[in-house]
């Protein structure tokens, strides 16, 4: 079920927007499901001059641990993308950007996260956005930091529902409760138990770690998959591990460091022409 709260709104009206020409739209809605009752805000972002039953892609963007459904919008990212929409360097593509803030993309007392982005995203939008997506092979997913994480995450354990995987930044580790709990703090106990669990009786953390998930992939089934990590990001370490690891699983990985650059919006708003290129072709 999706709830529209915002109608179509003029490219103009959205300076972020407007550079990329003012025949872009956004729709502002919620979307509920079977494991997101109470709805989740999501932005959408048209192609310029696209209706509804014209043929697009669906693309579905994971923001970082702090943003928002905004966050594409705000930080210039969908200005990058209509241009070249515009432009002709990449075809008409759907974006729909839903909050998952607090979250970590995971199942939990704090909300089905993963299933719903696995199970609920996809179809709701495909109805609401008829002649975006489709199937597998018109659609793809990328997200950035945490949503990187699990854009990761639906590529291996999800497979049948992205045809092209990108990860800018991942933020990958080991998780477990017994290197959790030697480490824990007053941060930690507020931001990560309440989604991966209080005790090792109930930890979550094993279920959501990558590179489990990435041992128990199927190779025949996951995705094109994207990585992208900056010479000068602390996370590098950890996705350049998982990246060898799904390589040695047969798992093929279109993977590069980019020298200088950070964990930061500047480098990754830089990268993202290449990204987008490589979900839409």
């Amino acid at each position: 079920m999706v709830r529209r709260i915002v109608a179509l709104a003029l490219a103009f009206a959205l300076p972020g927007l407007a550079r990329a020409g003012t025949g872009s739209r956004i729709v502002k809605i919620v979307v509920a499901g079977p494991h997101a009752p109470q709805g989740v805000a999501t932005e959408v972002v048209l192609p310029p001059g696209w209706q509804l039953g014209q043929q697009a892609l669906l693309m579905v963007f994971l923001h970082d641990g702090w943003g928002s459904e905004k966050s594409f919008r705000k930080h210039d990212l969908a200005a990058v993308a209509l241009g070249m929409m515009q432009g002709g360097a990449i075809p008409p593509v759907v974006i729909a950007s839903p909050r998952h803030r607090g979250t970590f993309i995971v199942d939990s007392p704090r909300g089905q996260m993963e299933s719903f982005v696995a199970e609920d995203l996809v179809p709701a939008l495909e109805r609401e956005f008829p002649g975006a997506g489709g199937s597998r092979d018109r659609r793809c997913l990328w997200g950035i930091s945490l949503g990187g994480y699990g854009a990761l995450k639906m590529a291996l354990r999800h497979p049948d529902v992205y045809g092209r995987v990108a990860a800018l930044a991942p933020w990958v580790q080991p998780l477990a409760w017994d290197s959790y709990e030697g480490n824990r703090t007053l941060w930690s106990r507020w931001l990560l138990e309440p989604v991966f669990g209080h005790s090792r009786e109930e930890s979550r953390f094993e279920a959501n770690d990558l590179v489990v998930i990435a041992g128990e992939a199927n190779p025949e089934r996951v995705p094109a998959i994207y990585v992208r990590t900056g010479s000068r990001d602390k996370w590098e370490k950890g996705a350049q591990e998982l990246v060898a690891l799904l390589r040695r699983r047969g798992i093929a990985v279109d993977a590069a460091s980019m020298p200088g650059a950070k964990h930061d919006w500047p480098d990754w708003r830089a990268a993202t022409p290449a990204v987008l290129e490589f979900l839409t072709r």
